[in-house]
């Protein structure tokens, strides 16, 4: 799978990034994130720093050359974040070296929710399974992939960040997406404070603001895919990698999603209805609708049990099967999920239906659609982009704000409201994941459904 993500935004909004670092690269991180496009603060000192991380868009806390007041800056700014919500990664730079360290490491993680934490495989293996080690750089060359999946879920799952494990492999997780970034070179092992660098880029990308997963994927894509190419000779050095950063106005490259095992493979058509129609919805799945989603609002409970049963029977296999608004009839029936912004929260979702089940959410903003992802979920329906009869009191959003809310995300984002057949120019030139419609694929007669969708389909294809 490519991502990519635009600096553009980032280097005009400049936001302030506060970052308690490793004196050995304090200098290089703030350069890295000068090149990047975010307005570095290193302080540490315990009696400003409250102050300084209230006026931040993000902070870094890392463990590199502790001392005691700096443990004392470390746990205010932490409460600081916390309370204001600005998003907080965690570097813990030699964690099992010293006792210090660890009870600091156990008390920040036992008191705060961290966005992401970020680890060679010997610090995050401490942090999940109590694995003491010596020092801080990560003797990997025997490990296994697999190595690093089981390390990095076990620590999301005792903490609820998004775990970041680098070295030898680069595996990230959240509470739904396990995910894997080929590349790397053994020679990058020759920069003092590569982890710190991959670090502080994380928190400048999360400032931008972009969800966890987006902004660690693209970091990591930057190390391994896009700054190895500064090597020569078998040498590289950090400010090589620096320069590289401030000569690209784009991130891309690619990663590989591990899992869950339900793939979106675009361009998909999204289609919905209050499950009346089993006919309709069959021919419509036989063109290559991808997703359906059962929305009845006024059923009781036996009554959408019977639907979804009868639609299942006929599309299970065929077409991803979700169900709007009814944790506890997904859970008994083994649907897929759709949640709208006022519905039950997706964490408490994610946990009642587990990591690999598909869970969608509606967000109409930026900061909504990354509390979503953050949370768990597996894509984002956002609009209504034209007046629609399925939702008259539906709120509308405008394109630039589905492009802002797509280039924060990872995870796919569809349009939804009032899209018709003929409205499909609106979006041309935007390469959609997909797009979501109702009355645009089931109001026309039953026999008229399977033409009708792959016209909507070709056209969605063309676009």
């Amino acid at each position: 799978m490519k991502i990519k993500a635009n600096l553009n935004n980032l280097r005009d909004k400049a936001p302030l990034v506060h970052i308690i670092s490793n004196s050995v690269t304090r200098a290089r991180l703030a350069d890295l994130v000068l090149s990047l496009g975010a307005s570095p603060m290193m302080a540490e000192y315990s009696k400003e720093v409250a102050e300084i991380t209230k006026k931040s868009s993000a902070l870094l806390l890392n463990m590199g050359m502790l001392n005691e007041d700096k443990i004392e800056a470390i746990k205010i700014s932490a409460k600081v974040a916390e309370e204001n919500n600005i998003p907080l990664v965690f570097d813990p730079v030699g964690v099992a070296s010293s006792s210090l360290r660890r009870d600091l490491a156990k008390d920040l993680i036992s008191n705060f929710k961290f966005n992401v934490i970020r680890g060679n495989f010997n610090e995050i293996n401490y942090l999940a399974r109590g694995k003491t080690f010596t020092g801080v750089d990560s003797k990997d060359d025997n490990l296994s992939r697999e190595d690093f999946i089981d390390i990095a879920l076990e620590l999301q799952e005792k903490s609820k960040a998004t775990v970041v494990v680098s070295g030898k492999y680069e595996v990230i997780a959240n509470s739904h997406l396990l995910i894997s970034i080929p590349g790397g070179d053994e020679n990058l092992k020759k920069i003092t404070g590569l982890g710190d660098m991959e670090s502080a880029m994380i928190t400048s990308l999360l400032a931008a603001p972009m969800s966890n997963l987006k902004a660690c994927a693209l970091s990591a894509i930057f190390l391994r895919q896009l700054g190895k190419s500064v090597i020569r000779d078998n040498k590289v050095n950090a400010q090589d990698i620096i320069s590289k950063m401030q000569g690209i106005d784009e991130i891309s490259g690619d990663l590989e999603i591990l899992s869950p095992s339900t793939k979106f493979i675009k361009p998909i058509l999204y289609g919905i209805s209050e499950g009346d129609d089993l006919w309709k919805i069959k021919n419509a799945v036989k063109a290559g609708m991808g997703i359906y989603q059962l929305r009845d609002k006024f059923a009781d409970e036996d009554e959408l049990g019977e639907k979804i049963l009868n639609i299942k029977s006929e599309i299970d296999g065929k077409c991803l099967f979700i169900l709007n608004d009814n944790l506890k009839l997904a859970k008994k029936y083994g649907t897929a999920l759709h949640l709208g912004q006022e519905d039950e929260k997706i964490s408490r979702a994610r946990e009642v239906l587990g990591r690999d089940e598909i869970i969608g959410a509606t967000a109409k903003t930026v900061k909504l659609g990354i509390e979503a992802e953050n949370m768990g979920a597996s894509y984002i329906g956002t609009g209504a982009f034209f007046e629609t009869e399925t939702k008259k009191d539906a709120s509308r959003i405008t394109l630039e704000s589905f492009k802002e809310i797509r280039e924060a995300l990872l995870i796919p984002v569809f349009p939804i409201g009032g899209i018709s057949k003929d409205k499909l120019d609106f979006f041309r030139g935007l390469d959609l994941d997909g797009l979501c419609m109702s009355r645009a694929i089931f109001s026309v007669r039953e026999d008229e459904v399977e033409k009708n969708v792959r016209e909507i389909i070709d056209k969605l294809k063309n676009l």
